[in-house]
């Protein structure tokens, strides 16, 4: 009996060993990439098994990723020349399955027989596709090949895999978010690929109860975020104003996605909510260049907004603020000054939600993280409370940025400008990070100290009035004239968190709005603020919400 149990235990000890070392490798990964993976178990039970089919050969990943960087460069190089006006006609007519092919077999066909052809689209895209018909026929066939081009030599990519394989990478195409994602965590997509093709029963009930827990979560964290706000006036009401100024800054059209209204004439009517599709940009072609912030399918204002106006002109909240939002937000610093209440509101949800990583976590983090030099945990700890730290870190940063516009040679960090200026902004200088100390040279027969510099004596730098940077100019309305134009000035794109990224990936595809915004969206009547030393920035023009009859 003995034996039979020493020989039973050496069997199953193997398996145990394996399981062991299967757990440990999720562990790990979960710690690595854990906002990245929650992203991916968010979608539904068949695209994680797209997604787990793919990983298995992580490097027809790497041979789309490369092939992707060709053939979006061609496509960029194809628009060069043009007024960025003509490149967002273009580049939103690529949304569209099939509808640029269709549109250059109508050579010789008049406007009636053109409509015709559109009738299997929106009919928001018609005049636009009508007007790049008309206008840009040369770059629609242009266009037209490359896709062709695109279309044959991803084919020959995937002939050699698997027919399984073959279905999961044309189905993954369709999700770009979900393809950059896993391109750009190579680590994770052989890591998730090894443990699939060890034990995929396992993995997969473990994605499955992980997709509960983050759903859990998330969940959760909308109704904090909800409570929060209600329980913060002041707040709610700069949150109100920061949408309405991310609305005016980027020309949100909303008529181009038709909603009905829920509040007319004084009575309440009967909900219909029209769910639209929101197609994205093609993986090939890439999303827009002048996007700051990976975006891949367009969305009306309110959607990165969290909330709509709903009767009585009350704040509907229906979900977080996007990702794209959140960016926006943190890293402008006019931001933090204007609405220093919603900083601090910010924070304080940050601080309950550190460990879910939604897009308000993920801005917070982010920017905490690049601003090391004169952001201090105590002092992140203390600004959620007093939201006057926000107010002077904002002054700062404005004046900082003010200053490196005028000097470019002479551009300064945040600690050198702080250094200069101390006593303009007191209580960041006082509570910014201190630097190390030397180390003491120890020695076997006496300890020597680094030698003490005396400290030097400089004036008292001058106060100058603080102006904030005019914003950029808004652009030109759109020239009916193929005549091309100079490509405008890409604009640096910020340092972005994978974290934000993958949630935001996730949010595009699957989370439709589930709730109607209003027609028309107003700024809340509040309080006028007593304080406002600091000259806005010149805005865009202020976009109307259109509603559809």
């Amino acid at each position: 009996m003995r034996y039979l149990i020493v020989f039973v235990f050496a069997l199953l000890m193997p398996l145990l060993t394996q399981a062991q070392t299967e757990r440990e490798l999720l562990d790990q990964l979960l710690q690595e990439e854990k906002n990245s993976v929650e992203a991916l178990v968010l979608y539904p039970e068949q695209t994680r098994r797209d997604i787990l089919e793919a990983c298995l050969h992580p490097e027809a990943i790497v041979k789309l990723e490369s092939m992707q960087s060709k053939t979006s460069e061609a496509f960029k190089n194809l628009m060069q020349g043009y007024a960025q006006e003509t490149q967002e006609l273009i580049w939103d007519l690529t949304r569209y399955p099939g509808l640029i092919t269709k549109l250059t077999m109508t050579t010789g066909q008049s406007d009636n027989e053109v409509r015709a052809v559109l009738a299997d689209y929106p009919a928001e895209v018609h005049p636009k596709a009508l007007e790049a018909r008309k206008y840009y026929f040369d770059i629609l066939l242009r266009v037209d090949e490359l896709n062709e081009q695109w279309r044959r030599t991803f084919d020959n990519l995937i002939r050699d895999y698997p027919a399984k394989t073959q279905d999961a990478l044309r189905q993954l195409v369709e999700l770009p978010e979900v393809l950059t994602l896993l391109s750009d965590g190579i680590r994770m997509t052989v890591m998730v690929g090894d443990l699939y093709r060890r034990n995929p029963a396992w993995l997969m009930q473990q994605l499955d109860s992980l997709n509960l827990v983050v759903a859990r979560e998330h969940t959760k964290e909308i109704e904090d975020w909800k409570a929060g706000l209600e329980a913060d006036p002041e707040a709610k009401a700069e949150f109100a104003r920061s949408a309405e100024d991310f609305a005016r800054e980027y020309n949100y059209d909303d008529s181009y996605y038709p909603y009905d209204d829920v509040y007319e004439g004084g009575e309440v009517r009967e909900v219909v909510v029209e769910h639209h599709y929101y197609h994205h940009y093609p993986y090939w072609f890439g999303y827009p260049y002048w996007y700051t912030y990976p975006r891949w399918r367009p969305y009306p204002v309110w959607y990165d907004w969290g909330f709509y106006w709903g009767p009585g002109h009350v704040l509907v909240i229906i979900d977080l603020p996007s990702y794209y939002y959140t960016n926006w937000y943190f890293y402008d610093p006019h931001h933090h000054y204007y609405y220093p209440q919603l900083s601090s509101h910010f924070t304080r949800h940050y601080y309950g939600h550190r460990h879910h990583g939604g897009s308000i976590t993920a801005g917070v983090d982010n920017w905490r993280r690049n601003n090391r030099e004169i952001i201090t945990d105590e002092w992140l700890d203390k600004a959620r409370y007093d939201k006057e730290k926000f107010r002077e870190y904002g002054k700062f940063e404005a004046s900082r940025e003010k200053y490196n516009q005028s000097h470019p040679t002479k551009a300064m960090t945040p600690t050198e400008y702080l250094d200069k200026n101390k006593r303009q902004y007191p209580v960041l200088a006082k509570e910014r990070p201190q630097p190390a100390q030397p180390e003491k040279e120890i020695r076997k027969d006496k300890e020597v100290m680094p030698p003490v510099q005396k400290p030097r004596t400089e004036p008292a730098p001058k106060k100058d009035p603080i102006v904030i940077p005019p914003k950029t100019q808004p652009k030109e309305p759109r020239k009916e004239t193929p005549t091309p134009k100079t490509q405008p000035e890409k604009k640096a794109p910020a340092e972005m968190p994978k974290v934000d990224k993958a949630r935001d990936y996730h949010r595009d595809k699957w989370e439709q709005p589930q709730a109607t915004p209003k027609k028309e969206t107003t700024t809340p009547k509040t309080e006028p603020r007593k304080e406002a030393p600091l000259p806005r920035r010149s805005q865009k023009k202020e976009t109307t919400v259109k509603r559809k009859d």
